[in-house]
């Protein structure tokens, strides 16, 4: 399992390539450049979910294959975001698949399936009408 510091930096690689994909895909709509409007959506839009993927990553042990996994869509993300005219949707996409791999980590671990048994009812009243107490 990875330290809880180099798990914030994955989340918020995650988050970021989200954020640096949003400004690319916004910016290409807009021949003048972004307007002020558009820069307030896309920051109260995206820098929230920057620190919920970090705080979500610090909570998940994610470990040394998750990680890699991790770290590959952010890095996927960023090249794709620069390289293609595709290439916003693909990095929303990776930041995506990114966070899916982190919050599927954060589930919690299944029960074992002996801990508990279901039990018929006809059982129940043999245990009730049993004179052994």
């Amino acid at each position: 399992m990875m330290n809880r510091n180099a798990r914030i930096i994955l989340g918020a690689l995650t988050g970021a390539v989200g954020l640096v994909a949003m400004i690319r895909l916004v910016s290409g709509a807009f021949s003048g450049g972004v307007s002020a409007l558009a820069w307030a959506f896309i920051l109260l839009a995206m820098l929230p979910w920057v620190g919920y993927v970090a705080w979500r990553a610090s909570r998940s042990p994610l470990s040394g294959r998750s990680a890699a996994a991790v770290l590959a869509f952010g890095l996927v993300g960023l090249l794709s975001v620069w390289l293609f005219t595709i290439g916003p949707v693909l990095a929303l996409l990776c930041s995506l698949a990114a966070f899916v791999v982190i919050w599927v980590r954060d589930w919690p671990p299944r029960r074992s399936r002996s801990e508990e048994r279901f039990v018929r009812i006809e059982e129940l009243a043999l245990e009730d009408s049993d004179p052994r107490g």
